[in-house]
């Protein structure tokens, strides 16, 4: 005697071969995670490499951010998929304003790519500018570390005192410099 095919499909559900309930399904804020390599964005003056994470401020260390970059809308995130942190610049009353990763995209005016300096589209209260100041912390690190502000007015004297804005920096070692995206290298694994 043959089975019917309820009686399979009841054995086959007992054993855990076959489940009436439906797959479940993603829902619309999942990112597929994908493990993508690409250039480091340099100072090619300093021989550093920008980095930080969400909730940080903008660093150059020796090494630096190496997953993708997302440029979209105008803003640089990283990394290129499932972007955690975007960089953006914090509002100042000084030439020199404070770069910061955070979570959500506020700037939207870098000019980025690949084999291109980075720079910043002009606005209301500054012209479009390509220049940095990297400044070391006022206090001791295991290897070379710099604070990263971006200056908006290049031809400015570089800082003698620290303000609210250069908070925890030794004004002392302050230099200005670019940073350079290099050519697109990116190879993309999933994971």
């Amino acid at each position: 005697m043959k089975p019917s095919f309820a009686t399979l499909t009841a054995l086959l559900s007992v054993a855990g071969f076959a489940s009436a309930a439906p797959a479940p399904v993603p829902s619309a804020d999942v990112c597929i995670q994908v493990i993508s390599t690409g250039p480091p964005i340099i100072s090619p003056t300093l021989g550093l490499q920008l980095t930080g994470g969400a909730g940080t401020q903008a660093t150059l260390q020796k090494v630096g951010l190496t997953q993708g970059w997302n440029f979209n809308s105008g803003g640089l995130g990283s990394p290129k998929y499932c972007t955690k942190a975007w960089l953006n610049i914090q509002p100042s009353a000084y030439p020199w304003k404070k770069l910061v990763w955070e979570g959500t995209q506020t700037t939207t005016t870098w000019k980025t790519g690949y084999d291109v300096d980075l720079a910043a589209g002009g606005t209301s209260t500054y012209n479009t500018t390509s220049t940095f100041l990297a400044c070391s912390p006022n206090y001791e690190t295991f290897a070379p570390e710099m604070f990263l502000f971006l200056l908006t007015d290049e031809n400015v004297k570089l800082p003698v005192i620290n303000d609210d804005t250069l908070t925890n920096v030794n004004v002392k070692t302050c230099v200005k410099t670019k940073l350079h995206i290099p050519p697109d290298t990116i190879a993309t694994i999933a994971a």
